[in-house]
């Protein structure tokens, strides 16, 4: 009877932890891209320019495997810069509308697919796809004089 029970609950058992190490791995990425926008946004106020973001992008999001690029971006905002917006990657990425960036702030928009390395797709059968989805975090910073 106890190789029965075993049988009919391992599989649900290990499908769970599963679950719990995918979105595990969503939360710490997470953290990890809001970090990203936050530094990015830090050193535009200091003047950097946004090849110099991507650097520092990269550098935080290296131990996941994330590098701005094909399933990665970074946005730069600056409202007496030209051009205005200063994008590098090549995922789509939306900055946010509000609130608007005045001319003593910057802001920068961190956008990554959750379709490359860091992510399993092992649950795609059970209905856990993340095709499409993406994390887009901003941050606003004031610059410094």
């Amino acid at each position: 009877m106890q190789t029965l029970e075993v049988v009919l609950v391992l599989p649900i058992l290990l499908l769970v932890s599963l679950a719990i190490f995918q979105f595990g791995i969503l939360v710490l990425v997470q953290q990890s891209v809001a970090h990203a926008a936050t530094v990015t946004a830090r050193e535009a106020a200091k003047g950097a320019d946004v090849d110099e973001l991507v650097l520092v992008a990269n550098k935080i999001l290296a131990p996941h495997c994330i590098e701005i690029g094909a399933d990665a971006a970074v946005v730069l905002e600056d409202a007496t810069a030209a051009p205005t917006i200063d994008y590098r990657g090549k995922l789509t990425c939306n900055p946010p509308v509000d609130p608007p960036t005045y001319a003593d702030e910057v802001r920068t928009t961190i956008c990554v697919g959750l379709r490359q390395k860091p992510f399993l797709t092992a649950l795609e059968a059970y209905g856990i796809d993340f095709s499409g989805k993406r994390f887009e975090i901003s941050s606003l910073a004031k610059k410094e004089e």
